[in-house]
């Protein structure tokens, strides 16, 4: 969709780089309603296990059309896209980015079939330890690059957890949201849990949370990382 269709954006906006220059009303525990309504929207896009209806129901009630997405499955972001353009005018650039993204996806998946299981963790943050379940889209990634989440099972979509049911399952690879440049504090910390095997063989990884956590076109660049990281943990 063209960036200049774009009138208003949530702060956490950010890619590609003119997105920054968007105007922010919302983040992700409020909007400003009235400065969204000033911007006379056609159409407003919600994340609903991002916003939720606290902030999606009052849009309806000021009368906007909201079009809201959860995509739980790689395989569905290229039905998404044509989604979008139909909805912005923008049939034909849109049905050229599914593609992109299917052939790239199905690459993919063909170069991980059959590889041995990997047990994994992914982390999103520490304290509480927060991790997500089986229905969010970073499972399918792991899924897709021959891994086992071990809270696959986990009944909230995004479970707190705690360090002892973390050692029970015994994951060989830990992955966690964040950059080699800027560390999250906490990284290091699990070197004192010597007992997990990704600790033992040093199978700790960080993958920018931008590329795992957006459902879009860099979410293929997470799952290229974690199908690396999970084939230096097969070796």
């Amino acid at each position: 969709m063209p960036g200049k269709q774009i009138v208003g954006a949530d702060e956490y906006s950010n890619y590609p780089e003119e997105a920054k220059d968007i105007l922010r009303v919302s983040n992700y525990a409020a909007a400003n309603y009235e400065l969204i309504l000033s911007l006379k929207p056609d159409l407003v896009i919600a994340w609903q296990s991002g916003n939720g209806d606290k902030i999606i129901n009052p849009l309806r009630k000021l009368g906007i059309p909201v079009f809201v997405i959860d995509t739980g499955e790689i395989d569905q972001v290229p039905n998404l896209f044509k989604r979008f353009g139909k909805l912005s005018g923008h049939t034909d650039t849109a049905e050229q980015r599914a593609l992109e993204f299917t052939e790239r996806l199905k690459k993919l998946r063909s170069s991980n079939l059959g590889k041995t299981p990997v047990r994994a963790f992914y982390q999103i943050w520490d304290e509480p330890l927060i991790t997500l379940n089986g229905k969010h889209m970073v499972s399918s990634v792991i899924e897709l690059c021959g891994g086992v989440n071990i809270f696959a099972e986990a009944i909230p979509l995004v479970p707190y957890v705690n360090i002892e049911s973390i050692v029970a399952a015994d994951p060989q690879v830990i992955i966690a949201g964040g950059s080699q440049e800027e560390q999250p504090h906490w990284f290091k910390s699990w070197q004192k849990w010597s007992g997990i095997s990704a600790v033992i063989k040093s199978q700790i990884y960080l993958i920018p949370a931008d590329l795992m956590q957006r459902h879009s076109v860099r979410i293929l660049d997470g799952a290229e990382m974690m199908c690396g990281y999970f084939d230096r943990a097969r070796t």
